[in-house]
């Protein structure tokens, strides 16, 4: 069964050299931008009795970087009009 037009919409799915998947679907009429990271690892990865881990990575990844100061993940999304957050499943942690 093929959806009607208006529930269509073009995905553009991409390899970068690197291994990374990116799937792309442009909407012209709305001034936004989402993004969405996904990571194949979540709770199924994790061994009998040392539960938590993946769930505790997700908050250590808005802990700085080299290149962002500890705690000025958000004060830097923020200040550029953005918000941002994160889950953990059995199958996949993401960041949007």
């Amino acid at each position: 069964m093929t959806p009607p037009d208006e529930l269509r919409y073009p995905l553009h799915d991409h390899t970068l050299p690197n291994g990374l998947r990116v799937v792309i679907n442009p909407e012209h009429h709305a001034p936004v931008v989402a993004v969405n990271l996904w990571y194949g690892v979540g709770s199924r990865d994790e061994e009998p009795g040392l539960t938590g881990l993946a769930h505790l990575f997700e908050h250590v990844m808005f802990q700085g970087s080299e290149h962002v100061a500890s705690g000025e993940h958000f004060d830097l999304l923020q200040a550029a009009g953005a918000t941002g957050n994160a889950t953990t499943w059995f199958d996949r942690t993401n960041y949007f």
